[in-house]
């Protein structure tokens, strides 16, 4: 045998670095290794799943702010403004709004309609049957803290109480007379709820 048949006998007896890691101890290492990465993923994703819920969940229930009014409030004052100082002889406006009341949450709701039919003979000798009984009951969330608020679909803003509009042509019946039939068309309140002053020089 010459050397070389040698060194390929010896190198093929030797264990690859591969081999040696899958011995008895390798596949060993291997399992622990897998079974702690998935752990930790079970962990990390249910740290994220609550997260989200708890942040989906609180954006629903939110409660009527004093900010979403005033801006409801701010914004019919500018857009009123705005078209009030466009009738002819108006001039320059300045307008104030009231509201009735605050803003009000909408609350999803779950209906119960039972049906208790019931017959009776009314005075011409016909029979009549009806009753229906209606139950409803507000949809309620599990907060992530073990609260539990009632779920919130919409807001209903305010109605509009008055409106008061200070304008250059304040002093003109014919301007004034403009001004209260565009404020009850676009706002729907009575002519009776807005007053047209004239504006200080």
């Amino acid at each position: 045998m010459n050397e070389e048949e040698a060194a390929a006998k010896n190198e093929d007896k030797e264990e690859s670095p591969m081999q040696r890691f899958m011995n008895k101890e390798g596949i060993l290492k291997i399992i622990i290794f897998i079974g702690i990465a998935g752990i930790a993923l079970i962990f990390g994703s249910s740290l994220f799943t609550k997260s989200s819920t708890q942040d989906s969940t609180s954006a629903e229930v939110s409660l009527p702010d004093t900010e979403s009014v005033t801006g409801y409030k701010q914004e019919l004052c500018d857009e009123l403004g705005y078209m009030l100082a466009s009738i002819d002889g108006a001039g320059k406006t300045k307008v104030m709004v009231t509201l009735d009341g605050t803003a009000r949450n909408i609350y999803a709701t779950d209906n119960d309609i039972k049906q208790n039919e019931s017959s009776q003979k009314n005075s011409s000798g016909e029979n009549t049957t009806k009753q229906n009984d209606e139950k409803k009951s507000c949809i309620v969330v599990r907060m992530g803290d073990g609260s539990e608020q009632a779920l919130t679909i919409g807001q209903l803003m305010p109605s509009v109480k008055g409106v008061l509009v200070v304008c250059d042509g304040g002093g003109d019946k014919e301007v004034c007379n403009r001004i209260k039939q565009a404020v009850s068309a676009a706002l729907g309140i009575t002519e009776s709820h807005i007053c047209v002053l004239k504006m200080n020089s």
